[in-house]
C-alpha cells in the first residue's frame, strides 16, 4: 500500500516537473512568491505554459491584472524613462532557450508595446533555472514612455511550441536619475548583445555608442532591503551580484558603457506608441512556432533586438497571416 501511494506521489511530482518551465523574477510578478504586496498563497503555476495540463490560461498576464488599483497590485519596482533596467528568471527547468520579449501596457493590458525582443537563448541555455543572477537580461525604458503605473510583461516561445507571459506591476518615473537600489545584478549577466535596427520612417532619434562593460541603473524594489539576507518576498532582501561574463562571445553592436545606459548612434527609434505588439504563438490562435529544430525569429521585433549565440537557426512563425506581430 505504501509502495503504491509512494509511486502516485512520484508520479505526480514528475508531472509536475515536466510541465514546469521558467517564470519573471524580477520585477517580482502578480501573485508570485516572491511579491512583497501578495497576501494569499502564491501561484505555483506561473512557470507552466499557457493553456497547459487542460486548464485554459487567461490573457493577458494569466488574468492577474484585476489586482491593479488593490494592495496586491502596487509597483514592485520603479524605473526611470530613457534608463537600462534588468529582467531576470527562475523555474522548473529552461527548455535550452527558446526567444523572449519584454513590454509594457499603460492602458491596463488593452494595448502592448514591446521594447525588446531576445532571438534564441532566452532563457540563458548556460544558466541555471534556480540562479536569477544567471538569467538576468538587460533592456532599456523608452526615454518617451509615460509617467505612472503601469504593466511591464516578459512574453517566452520555446522550442516544444509553447508559449508563457507573466507580468508585474511597475512605476515609471519622468526623472533619470537612479532609482532606490533593489533587487538587481549589478552586471550585465547575458551572452547576447542588443542591437538596434534601422527606421528610417520613424521620427524619434536616439544618439547611442557601443556599450562597454559597467553597472546598469538598478531598480528598486517595493519593501525594506536588509544587505545580509537574499530577497526573499517579503520585502527583505538584498542586491545579488553576478559574474560579468567576457564580451567577446557576444554578437551584435550594442555592448555597454559605464553609465550602463544603451544608446544607438545614428538609429532611428519610433514613439512608445508606435512600438509593435508582442507575437501570441501556440495558445489556439492559428499561429505556431518552429519545433524543435530553431528558435523563434520575431516578425515584428521592434528596433530593439538581443541576437542569441547561434546555436540554432532562427525561423518565422507560421502561417504569416496568423502571426503578425
Amino acid at each position: 500500500m505504501n509502495y503504491f501511494k509512494n509511486t502516485i506521489i512520484l508520479l505526480i511530482a514528475l508531472a509536475a516537473s515536466v510541465h514546469a518551465h521558467m517564470r519573471l523574477y524580477y520585477p517580482p510578478p502578480f501573485a508570485a512568491s516572491n511579491n512583497p504586496h501578495r497576501t494569499g498563497p502564491p501561484d505555483d503555476r506561473l512557470d507552466y505554459p499557457y493553456n497547459c495540463c487542460g486548464r485554459k490560461t487567461v490573457y493577458p498576464c494569466r488574468g492577474y491584472l484585476d489586482l491593479l488599483g488593490t494592495d496586491q497590485g502596487k509597483p514592485v519596482a520603479t524605473w526611470p524613462a530613457g534608463s537600462v533596467q534588468n529582467f531576470s528568471l527562475v523555474g522548473g527547468g529552461t527548455h535550452y532557450g527558446g526567444s523572449c520579449q519584454v513590454g509594457f501596457s499603460i492602458d491596463k493590458g488593452k494595448t502592448w508595446q514591446v521594447v525588446s525582443s531576445y532571438e534564441g537563448n532566452c532563457p540563458h541555455r548556460k544558466g541555471g533555472n534556480n540562479a536569477p543572477e544567471e538569467q538576468t537580461f538587460q533592456f532599456k525604458v523608452p526615454s518617451d514612455m509615460p509617467s505612472g503605473d503601469h504593466v511591464f510583461a516578459w512574453t517566452w516561445v520555446n522550442r516544444e511550441q509553447e508559449f508563457n507571459m507573466v507580468c508585474s506591476s511597475v512605476t515609471i518615473s519622468d526623472s533619470l536619475e537612479p532609482p532606490v537600489p533593489g533587487y538587481a545584478s549589478d552586471g550585465f549577466c547575458g551572452s547576447s548583445s542588443v542591437t538596434a535596427r534601422a527606421d528610417p520612417s520613424a521620427n524619434a532619434t536616439v544618439s547611442a555608442s557601443p556599450v562597454e562593460q559597467g553597472t546598469p541603473a538598478t531598480p528598486s524594489i517595493a519593501g525594506t532591503l536588509d544587505a545580509e539576507k537574499p530577497f526573499d518576498g517579503n520585502g527583505q532582501g538584498s542586491t545579488l551580484r553576478s559574474p560579468r561574463r567576457a564580451l567577446d562571445r557576444h554578437r551584435g553592436r550594442a555592448r555597454r558603457v559605464g553609465t550602463g545606459q544603451i544608446t544607438d548612434r545614428g538609429i532611428t527609434h519610433p514613439a512608445y506608441m508606435a512600438r509593435p505588439g508582442f507575437l501570441l504563438a501556440n495558445i489556439g490562435n492559428g499561429c505556431k512556432t518552429p519545433k524543435e529544430t530553431a528558435e523563434v525569429k520575431y516578425p515584428n521585433p521592434g528596433l530593439d533586438v538581443v541576437a542569441g549565440d547561434g546555436e540554432y537557426p532562427l525561423a518565422l512563425p507560421e502561417p504569416a497571416d496568423k502571426c503578425g506581430a
